[in-house]
């Protein structure tokens, strides 16, 4: 059944990119709550739960220049990327609090009586290329003690970095739900507009708070 879906997939996108080819909107950096980034994140959405059903979709999508999905998923890659560099500006971050952010996929944080807090990295490594989960060897988890304000910046970087593989989470997580046997389950799920409004709210959230930081 999978690589039927896989088949499938494939050629649907094909099709798209026939009838949509040269038509993919441009975003301004301020517009993010437009209708075009509205578009954009839709096929972002639609490719992360493709990718849920096949893990070589995304490589497969580059290996043929993909026009429907390689640009809206280029496009939001780097409106992060942005903010990310945004962040660095305003903090004075380590290589090595860097590469552990980048490292572990969860974070969380304890606050002490001192004021600060105590954060938590850890969580399975994983491609960011495929987003399939990889063996690393690294320790399970990696502690810090920061201040609130670095935490909060360091929160933001995080989220920011990892945020493709988190929604990739939520996609697999949408299509699980749906029956196993179903072809369209792709359709299924993104026919789920209060779904995808959450998942949207939440990008744009991440965005603004960013860039507020």
């Amino acid at each position: 059944m999978k690589s039927q879906l896989s088949t499938k997939h494939r050629e649907e996108n094909k099709k798209k990119r026939d009838k949509k080819r040269g038509t993919q909107p441009r975003i301004d950096n301020g517009c993010v709550n437009s209708r075009a980034m509205r578009e954009m994140f839709r096929s972002y959405v639609e490719m992360l739960v493709s990718t849920a059903l096949d893990p070589d979709m995304i490589q497969a999508l580059e290996d043929t220049d993909d026009e429907l999905y390689l640009p809206p998923m280029r496009k939001i890659d780097s409106l992060l990327n942005d903010q990310k560099k945004l962040l660095l500006r305003r903090i004075s971050m380590s290589a090595q609090h860097q590469e552990a952010l980048h490292t572990y996929p969860n974070m969380t944080a304890d606050p002490l009586e001192s004021g600060a807090v105590w954060v938590h990295l850890g969580g399975e490594g994983y491609s960011r290329k495929t987003l399939s989960r990889v063996k690393k060897s690294v320790a399970k988890q990696q502690d810090m003690k920061l201040s609130m304000e670095t935490c909060r910046i360091y929160s933001l970087y995080h989220s920011l970095h990892h945020y493709k593989y988190h929604t990739f989470l939520h996609c697999k997580r949408e299509q699980a739900a749906e029956d196993p046997g179903q072809e369209e389950v792709v359709q299924q799920c993104m026919a789920n507009q209060a779904w995808l409004e959450d998942l949207f709210s939440s990008f744009v959230e991440l965005l603004s708070l960013s860039a507020k930081a």
